[in-house]
């Protein structure tokens, strides 16, 4: 178990599969994490603590002995209750084993601590200080009219983390375009970050936000189908769709989203018990 973006990573499984581009998790390997995962908790995590399911698909190498590569699946839930922390260094690990099973000579060593993220020369921790006490989230209502809004502390926090230095772009959008509304309640997504990523960030579909910008499908599955409209709408004002792709990218993202949880697991209802 993991944390990750305040809720909690738990899994994984491995199953042997089929290749498909939309994988689904299986709802007795769901049943096996909750199971597994209860054994070190003092509190018993049900079906409705699970925001998110989802299975993706990687090879697994054989042993020389039987040459060869298995598909396997793997089985990830995300809850909704923070409940342990740790930390991975996997991908050093892979490169390390890599370079000395082909006997490389690397003229240095990793330099991933030090390399810089787009937004990331001269970021500074407490900038989001600055976006809470110069920006406001102007939105509009349902009826068109502009509405006030503050920069609350988390939002600002978000913004600076995944964005960096240039934050403070997406803030002006979020004040000057009225995009300042949050994408689905209890997540610190706006709108701009919508709009941003459309001009900024290649985000050419529905899926590019909800699913490798914003991460909130992963997140909760639910909240994403929520909020898909919305992004939608933002996205079509910004790559000018007409109707016809509109409603293309409606069935996509929600044939992508159905793929977060077994027709069993549907009664996810924000993490909350019934």
């Amino acid at each position: 178990m993991l944390p990750w973006l305040g809720r909690t990573v738990a899994g994984t499984t491995d199953s042997s599969t089929a290749i498909t581009m939309l994988p689904e998790p299986n709802e007795d390997e769901i049943e096996f994490i909750l199971d597994a995962i209860c054994d070190y908790l003092n509190v018993k995590v049900w079906h409705v603590d699970v925001l998110s399911a989802w299975s993706v698909i990687h090879p697994l190498a054989r042993l020389r002995a039987f040459p060869g590569i298995m598909l396997y699946a793997k089985i990830t839930l995300v809850l909704s209750r923070l409940l342990v922390e740790s930390g991975l260094h996997i991908e050093e690990d892979a490169v390390d084993t890599a370079i000395k099973s082909v006997k490389l000579s690397p003229t240095n060593k990793c330099l991933t601590y030090n390399l810089h993220l787009i937004g990331g020369d001269g970021y500074d921790p407490t900038s989001f200080t600055v976006l809470a006490q110069q920006y406001v989230c102007l939105k509009k209502s349902y009826s068109g009219k502009v509405v006030p809004g503050v920069m609350d502390t988390a939002t600002a926090k978000h913004l600076s983390h995944a964005y960096g230095t240039l934050a403070e772009r997406v803030a002006a959008i979020a004040q000057n375009e009225h995009l300042g509304k949050q994408l689905a309640h209890g997540y610190p997504f706006l709108e701009a970050e919508v709009a941003y990523c459309a001009r900024h960030e290649y985000c050419e579909c529905a899926v590019d936000f909800i699913a490798r910008r914003s991460r909130l499908a992963f997140l909760d599955t639910d909240a994403a189908g929520r909020a898909l409209f919305r992004i939608i709408q933002i996205l079509a004002a910004e790559h000018n769709w007409d109707k016809s792709r509109q409603k293309q990218e409606v069935q996509k993202a929600t044939k992508f989203l159905k793929t977060f949880k077994s027709s069993k697991n549907a009664q996810f209802h924000d993490g909350k018990h019934n």
